[in-house]
């Protein structure tokens, strides 16, 4: 038996489909805003802004199961559930690789010819010498792609520990990389090559590329990096960034146009005039995975309509964001003026490499798979805001961008989850996986204390 649908609840949910009003309209926010007065008045609201890889009814199902959290926390809760609905469709793409025989096959020639140049970089560690794939067996047997990872990980932690060593590859090495790989694509019948030529040539060879993200600290890993350059080659990072990456994020823009039925900015005008009738009325903005770009352009916005005199202002709280740190330190002096608060929730840098995203082909956290694939990168390892291995500022994350936003946010505004059992309130979390921030019991209940109590 099916559970019955959720439905809208107009007072407090605002139902988008690319920035406009769906299922709500104008008219609803205008009635939510005097259901905020008549309660009361209400001296604070809380604004949440879901993930952009959410579907509809799973951003209806956390806006339904968090209201009373924020209720009885003193909070009149609002959420925008903006329909982007797209992480089937990034799951899809990448599961279609892991049946792919050529592509698996292309995964396991790869890694075995990186862990053979890792063992002799790294010769004198004598914990990989039993893993040195043989030289004497010309098709060694093929492993699974979870084996694969499994194989790998003995490597990660011998490269991690490197004092200077570097990987080399000479141009031979690479033309043959790339007649392999084209060999590999033509294994099955395809209406298209697996691995176009034009992206097996120069500095887009795959192998060059793992390499040097390898000797300049930008790898995920063996194996997640070398999927990642894999999935690069075949076009994926093509077919996510600008067709699906770019689109959520122009759903946001569209959201503060100013046509009377986009959502952000209708909502701001009414937020604004709330605040001439109630100055100090509090303000939070909630942004889980990339409704923190929502939130950051929800700010701009609100600084762009405020005069530069106002002293109103937000605070703000995220959960795993996916925003890049050169997105927000373009932003930031709007952040700067309107941001009175801030805490930052994200997943450590162990548990975000712990669990399979999209199983059984990628298996670190659907950040890696925007960092990698959707974000427009040389690197292919877009930092981004919501992960701590980006937050060490030291090579190669010590740039401008990355150390103006760490500046804003200040260390002591950092979780990282799972927390330990002594963290201070307000600073607890127990999730493990990127999706579960939301509805993690200890991430509420931080969220809720600084609903209540404040920051």
């Amino acid at each position: 038996m099916k559970n019955p649908a959720i439905s809208i609840d107009p007072l407090h949910d605002i139902d988008l489909k690319e920035g406009k009003f769906e299922k709500t309209t104008a008219a609803d926010i205008r009635r939510a805003f005097a259901n905020l007065k008549e309660h009361g008045p209400s001296r604070h609201l809380c604004v949440f802004f879901h993930g952009g890889l959410v579907p509809e009814a799973d951003g209806l199902k956390t806006a339904h199961q968090l209201p009373r959290n924020y209720t009885s926390s003193g909070a009149y809760p609002f959420f925008f559930i903006w329909q982007s609905d797209l992480v089937a469709t990034v799951a899809a793409k990448l599961e279609h690789y892991s049946d792919d025989p050529g592509f698996v096959s292309a995964v396991n020639h790869t890694v075995r010819a990186v862990a053979l140049k890792l063992t002799v970089a790294l010769d004198i560690d004598r914990s990989l010498m039993r893993r040195r794939p043989s030289t004497k067996v010309r098709k060694p047997p093929a492993m699974t792609l979870k084996e694969l990872a499994a194989f790998s990980k003995p490597f990660d932690t011998a490269w991690d520990k490197r004092t200077g060593a570097q990987l080399a590859c000479s141009s031979s090495e690479l033309d043959q990389f790339a007649q392999w790989l084209t060999a590999a694509g033509k294994s099955v019948p395809r209406k298209r090559p697996l691995f176009p030529v034009k992206r097996l040539r120069g500095l887009q060879n795959p192998l060059a590329r793992i390499i040097r993200r390898l000797n300049s600290g930008h790898g995920h890993g063996v194996y997640t990096t070398v999927v990642e350059e894999l999935l690069i080659a075949a076009g994926v990072a093509d077919e996510l960034g600008a067709p699906i990456w770019e689109e959520m994020k122009r759903f946001i823009e569209n959201s503060f146009s100013n046509d009377a039925t986009a959502g952000g900015t209708t909502f701001l005008n009414h937020l604004c005039e709330a605040w001439q009738e109630n100055p100090t009325l509090r303000v939070t903005l909630i942004g889980h995975s990339a409704g923190a770009i929502y939130v950051q352009r929800f700010i701009e916005a609100l600084d762009a309509q405020l005069a530069a005199s106002s002293t109103l202002q937000v605070e703000v709280i995220l959960l795993a964001a996916a925003i890049t740190f050169e997105r927000m330190n373009a932003g930031l002096p709007a952040l700067y003026r309107r941001v009175s608060k801030l805490r930052v929730f994200g997943l450590d840098s162990k548990t975000e490499g712990s669990y399979w995203e999209v199983p059984p082909i990628y298996n670190k956290s659907l950040l890696y798979i925007v960092s990698s694939l959707c974000e427009a990168d040389p690197n292919a390892d877009k930092p981004l805001v919501g992960m701590q291995r980006y937050t060490s500022n030291s090579a190669p994350y010590a740039d401008p961008d990355i150390r103006a936003v760490l500046e804003f946010i200040q260390r002591t505004r950092m979780v990282w989850s799972p927390t330990t059992s002594d963290a201070k309130t307000g600073y607890r979390s127990q999730a493990r996986r990127h999706a579960s921030f939301p509805l993690d019991t200890e991430t509420n209940s931080s969220i809720c204390f600084m609903l209540q109590s404040g920051f």
